[in-house]
């Protein structure tokens, strides 16, 4: 058994490969694709390919119960269920992301080109993760991803063209400098241009590059155990929009009809030592020993805003099987532990001030999966949880603990169905300021400060069989939640003194509770070249504050749909690929569909050596806006009122061209 007991399953972008079951169709690898599971669909763990991904939102948002915000490179804004990434974990080869440097910004910096997989834990359901509201963890190309056979070299590269607009290119090398030694060198550069919308209105603002490298290197000391360290350098520079996760009208209305461009540079730098042990059932050991450092400078209305937020930690997780006369337990068991290390500057007519933050998180779990033998599955698991937190701003050190628990079960009533239900507690301290507004220097502490607690709860259903309406394979998912957060935290005006709105002082405080309910459900059918996955999520939240009124997440999605087809043209090497979004009104937030078509050549000649992809995202030129992202308008005190929306490129066709050699 996997540790976890709620389903895994693998969703390609625009869907998986038809069933490996299939003698007609040959197996084709996706030479620069990324691996992506989730737990809120149930297809079956096969080979797949992705799509061309050069923004998060292309590799994640198909998706049930998951959304990525924001059109702009500096505003990936991982959504799942209504919460976004300040609420869950994510982790980059162990590395945690937890900063929080601009409101008007997403706190994720990672180019989806490098990314070997993602696993998605939708919603908490395991004390092995530690956000609100689920957790991704990537991981990055290892030169053992990449060589087969007997080689011992060997290079790759990777060409695309955006008709709106941008094109890029990445190189690889990788290869065998001993029997034990390996190496990996990558580095991509992208120029991302003002892109247009579906009204055909050019997207100022968005012009800049970005670029990446990493270096891996990789010991195998014996048969059972590898080193590898590990350093990556992400650069993200442009004149780039006052607000980028609002519009281009709002951010014209703000300029006075012109669209204000302010240099900004938004990096990241990653140093990582990472260590596998493999000792079979006994054990199998993981750990990631990283400093990852993010650094946002910016010139903005002749003030200069520069700061730092650096996550030194430990993310270590063991398995081991204990095997008894009658009952299996497999053990899941490890420590997280990170050390926030916030510091900002600002210069406004040559005065400067500085800020300091610190905060030092560290969980202990341990879970057990006691398989019974009968096809029922328990799995108990405890978690102790202690936080601090201190600022330069104010004196002393705020502290909390807390135990984690949680209980999952599933039972198969037959072979082909199988039921599943889990009920985990919540537990998230206060996270540090924000790094732009310099939050560091001059937040108000509150003494009364409580960290969000709460509990998920998850009941569902599977099915598999091969023996429905001539099916090859055929599976239904269905997962039902609720998650309720206690304490939930705001930034708020300091109510001590009489000064409100912008330029005021703040501090956090506890506002209330947010309820969210509801559930994903998927839909996967294939026979010989032929598949489909039809999924379905919903969603919805309420947050209570002090006053009784409720109103739902900013970044609630609601109700969607997705339609996924896929053919594969045996005589041509030609996969084909339709996939439809639907999003239903939610509120003041309207509805849209969108479609999306790719072909893929795998031309047998180059022995899967080349991939071709040819794609056409937002095929009806819509235009609309993600749920995700800001949308809707409001009344500014100074500038008056404004249309956040985000709005989603118009239809865009995309060409990439990957070679290994």
């Amino acid at each position: 058994m996997k540790k976890h007991t709620l389903a895994f399953a693998v969703l390609s972008a625009l869907s998986a490969h038809a069933s490996a079951n299939t003698a007609a169709e040959p197996e084709h690898v996706e030479i620069w694709g990324t691996t992506v599971k989730s737990s809120s669909v149930f297809i079956g763990e096969q080979a797949i390919e992705s799509k061309q991904a050069d923004h998060l939102s292309d590799l994640l948002r198909d998706i049930p119960g998951v959304d990525v915000g924001g059109t702009h490179s500096l505003n990936q804004r991982i959504n799942v269920r209504g919460l976004d990434d300040t609420d869950l974990e994510v982790l980059i080869d162990g590395a945690s992301q937890t900063n929080y440097m601009f409101h008007h910004m997403g706190n994720l910096n990672i180019n989806p080109d490098i990314l070997e997989s993602v696993d998605i834990q939708v919603g908490s359901n395991s004390v092995v993760h530690s956000g609100l509201g689920g957790a991704l963890e990537f991981r990055t190309k290892s030169a053992s991803d990449l060589l087969t056979d007997n080689e011992q070299f060997g290079g790759s590269v990777l060409a695309g063209y955006n008709t709106n607009d941008s094109q890029y290119l990445s190189l690889t090398g990788f290869g065998q400098l001993t029997d034990n030694l390996d190496i990996l060198v990558y580095g991509t550069s992208m120029n991302r241009n003002n892109f247009d919308d579906g009204d055909g209105v050019e997207v100022l603002g968005s012009d800049g590059k970005i670029e990446n490298a990493m270096a891996k290197l990789g010991w195998n000391i014996d048969q059972t155990s590898r080193v590898a360290i590990k350093y990556d350098a992400y650069r993200n520079r442009g004149w780039y929009s006052a607000r980028p996760d609002m519009g281009v009208r709002t951010n014209a209305a703000i300029g006075g009809g012109e669209v204000p461009l302010f240099d900004t540079h938004y990096d990241r730098d990653t140093l990582s030592g990472h260590y596998e042990l493999n000792l079979g059932t006994m054990l199998n050991l993981r750990a990631d020993l990283y400093q990852n450092e993010q650094e946002l400078w910016r010139n903005y209305n002749g003030a200069t805003t520069e700061g730092t937020s650096k996550n030194t930690g430990l993310t270590l997780i063991a398995n081991s099987l204990l095997n008894t006369a009658d009952i299996r337990h497999q053990f899941t068991y490890g420590v997280k532990w990170i050390k926030a290390d916030n510091q900002s500057e600002s210069v406004t007519d040559g005065v400067t001030t500085l800020g300091r933050e610190q905060a030092d998180d560290t969980g202990i779990f341990v879970e057990d999966a006691i398989d019974f033998g009968n096809g029922l599955v328990v799995t108990p698991g405890v978690r102790y949880n202690h936080y601090d937190k201190s600022s330069m701003a104010t004196e002393g050190v705020d502290s909390w603990s807390d135990w984690q628990t949680a209980l999952a079960a599933e039972y198969a009533i037959t072979r082909e169905i199988v039921v599943h239900a889990s009920t985990t507690d919540l537990f998230k301290g206060p996270q540090p300021g924000e790094i732009f507004v310099n939050d560091q220097a001059g937040k108000v502490r509150n003494p009364d400060l409580e960290p969000e607690t709460g509990t998920n709860r998850e009941i569902g259903i599977r099915y598999n069989s091969a023996d429905v309406l001539g099916a090859d394979e055929f599976r239904v998912g269905f997962t039902a939640f609720k998650t309720e957060i206690d304490s939930y935290i705001e930034e708020v005006d300091y109510p001590e003194d009489d000064c409100t709105g912008r330029g005021c002082l703040t501090w956090d405080r506890n506002i209330g509770s947010v309820d969210i309910d509801g559930f994903e459900a998927s839909v996967f059918y294939s026979l010989d070249v032929f598949n489909a996955l039809v999924t379905y999520a919903k969603s919805d939240s309420e947050v209570k504050d002090s006053t009784a009124v409720t109103q739902p997440l900013d970044r609630e999605v609601g109700d969607s749909m997705g339609l996924t087809l896929n053919y594969y043209l045996t005589d041509y090497d030609v996969d084909l690929r339709w996939h439809t979004q639907k999003t239903f009104s939610e509120g003041a937030k309207a509805g849209f569909a969108v479609h999306n078509v790719t072909a893929i050549w795998h031309p047998e000649y180059f022995q899967d050596n080349l991939n071709v992809t040819l794609g056409i995202e937002n095929l009806l030129d819509k235009l609309y806006v993600s749920h995700a992202s800001r949308t809707g308008t409001t009344t500014h005190p100074v500038f008056g009122a404004l249309e956040l929306s985000d709005y989603e490129p118009g239809r865009n066709i995309k060409l990439s061209v990957a070679y290994k050699f």
